[in-house]
């Protein structure tokens, strides 16, 4: 899991605390704001699933359009980048998923 550092464990709020739920909106708005990084070089990002029951975050690197496959960010760079935006916006651990076709 990604993001919040709570100590209490993912799903367990505090006394007082509702539970955190994930905001799907901010969680496309970012991976559309990283999408337009790579759109640069031809590629993409497609936001495939954001589940709040799970706290899982599916996302597509499409390289349909893209020239060099190798002018891509790495593999772990890119996924990198994506979880720290995501963090930045997204409260609450989550858990994100990327589907790399040159891995």
């Amino acid at each position: 899991m990604v993001g919040g550092a709570s100590g209490r464990g993912p799903g367990i709020p505090a006394r007082n605390e509702r539970p955190m739920v994930m905001d799907t909106q901010a969680v496309a708005e970012t991976v559309d704001e990283m999408a337009s990084l790579l759109r640069s070089d031809g590629a993409d990002l497609r936001l495939v699933s954001a589940d709040p029951r799970t706290d899982r975050i599916e996302i597509s690197l499409v390289l349909d359009g893209a020239e060099c496959e190798d002018c891509v960010l790495p593999a772990e760079l890119l996924r990198q980048m994506i979880s720290d935006a995501l963090a930045r916006r997204v409260s609450g651990e989550f858990e994100l998923v990327l589907h790399d076709p040159r891995s």
